[in-house]
Formats: structure tokens, C-alpha cells, sequence
């Protein structure tokens, strides 16, 4: 089981240009840790989620990526100049950064896991009948989508790709693309309650994976950390763990 070297370094790439920390222009590494951190700016090409540029934090293989706003920066510096990537995600840390934000109307709203394709995994083939739909042909299931994991008709993570399975003319389960990021994808998947158990899922995925890489672009599948079922699909997918992520947001306004 491995991840492609090139794909590690368009992902780091991306995780760059996510956190306003361009390499070879901005000494922003921090400590012996690998630790990146600089203000908060929207980039071309980032990822954004939730519209929120207020802080953002990567990790991924002994490295860390932190965006944060001139108003926490300083303290940002401080804060994580001798943090362990490895144990970045950990009650004690996050409980800290909840706080920072909590002064700040804002709240961490989710830890998130991605994985990357192991490029040890095998080629896979349809296990039932597919169809494939391409950008402009996604945009008629707007009005009626089933599959929300799937598509998800964003502005700023648009649908790319999408593979569907079919028992005759029924369609039951799709796995999307959208294009999150300048080098990297997201699949999202989804399958009708009673077909669900038979491997649908991972095949679809794994399907859409593969479509992915031969367009040379980066496939990355993200889930909760506690979401068990979802890693299952990624792994059986031929995914591997690859980086965490924190995400944060306004509070939301009490009547």
C-alpha cells in the first residue's frame, strides 16, 4: 500500500494554496515540526468551505498547514509553534482553538479525515450496469437529486464528473466529482437504503477514482472521524488515510 509520490505533492500543492502558504515565497515554517502557518487569504485555486478564510488547519505526514486571521495570528504564531502534527487533532489542542474562536463568534464546526488513492490497489470493473454523465449533463438532476452526497450543485466546488448504477432502469446509487481545489477532486457517494451492503458503494467510488487519475487530476475522498462506515467505503476503494482537517464557523445568531 503506498501514495503515489506526485500525488503527495500536488496535495501539498493544493494544502499551499488552501492556507496561504506558497513555497519557495513565504518563510512562514515555524519550528522543527514542519509547521506552516500565515495569514488568512483567499488564493485562486484554494479550497473553501462554508465561506469561512477565518482559520483553517491541515495536517498531513508530519506537516502542518494553518491559515488564521490578523485578528488570532499573533496568537496563532505562539500558540502553534511546537505543535506535534501527529497529535494536532487531540481534545486537549482543540478545546484551545474552540476557545480562541469562541472570542472571535466563531466555533469549530468539524474535524474532517481525507484519504488519497493507494496506488498499490487494483483496477476495478463495473459490478452492475453504469452510466457516466459529464459536467453539463449533471445539471439536470438540480431539480430532483437523490443522491446529495453526490452532486452538490456548489458555486465554488463545482460537479465535474458523475458514474451512476442502474438495476434495469432504475437508477440506485451515484458517485460524484466536484472540482474542490486547483489539483484536487472530492467524491462523494451515495446508494439508495435498500441497495446498500452489496459493495456498491466502494465500486462506484473506485470507478470515479480511476477516472479521476486518468484525467490527471488528484481524487480525494473526505469523511467524519467518526463515521466508520464511510472510511470502510474509502479503503475498500482502494483509498488510504492521508490528512485531517479542522473546519470552523460563525456562530450561529440566538433568537
Amino acid at each position: 500500500m503506498r501514495i503515489d509520490k506526485n500525488i503527495l505533492l500536488l496535495a501539498k500543492k493544493q494544502f499551499c494554496l488552501d492556507c496561504n502558504c506558497l513555497e519557495g515565497k513565504n518563510p512562514t515554517q515555524l519550528g522543527k515540526h514542519g509547521i506552516h502557518i500565515n495569514r488568512a487569504k483567499k488564493l485562486p485555486g484554494a479550497r473553501i468551505y462554508h465561506n469561512e478564510l477565518f482559520f483553517r488547519a491541515i495536517t498531513s505526514f508530519g506537516e502542518l498547514f494553518i491559515m488564521a486571521d490578523e485578528t488570532i495570528y499573533p496568537w496563532a504564531k505562539e500558540f502553534f509553534k511546537d505543535a506535534s502534527p501527529e497529535w494536532f487533532c487531540s481534545f486537549k489542542n482543540l478545546r484551545e482553538i474552540d476557545r480562541k474562536m469562541n472570542e472571535q463568534g466563531r466555533e469549530i464546526l468539524d474535524t474532517h479525515i481525507y484519504f488519497l488513492p493507494d496506488m498499490d490497489a487494483g483496477i476495478v470493473e463495473p459490478i452492475c450496469n453504469v452510466k457516466w454523465y459529464e459536467k453539463d449533463e449533471i445539471l439536470p438532476f438540480k431539480e430532483k437529486n437523490p443522491f446529495g452526497n453526490a452532486l452538490m450543485f456548489s458555486e465554488t466546488q463545482p460537479d465535474m464528473l458523475a458514474v451512476a448504477a442502474f438495476d434495469k432502469e432504475k437508477m440506485i446509487g451515484m458517485a460524484g466529482a466536484s472540482a474542490d481545489g486547483k489539483y484536487m477532486w472530492q467524491i462523494g457517494i451515495d446508494v439508495l437504503p435498500e441497495y446498500r451492503g452489496h459493495g456498491l458503494a466502494a465500486n462506484l467510488t473506485a470507478l470515479i477514482k480511476q477516472e479521476i487519475i486518468r484525467r490527471k487530476k488528484v481524487p480525494f475522498y473526505g469523511t467524519s472521524e467518526s463515521h466508520s462506515v464511510s472510511q470502510s467505503v474509502a479503503i475498500k476503494a482502494g483509498f488510504l488515510p492521508a490528512w485531517a482537517e479542522i473546519f470552523t464557523h460563525k456562530l450561529p445568531v440566538r433568537k
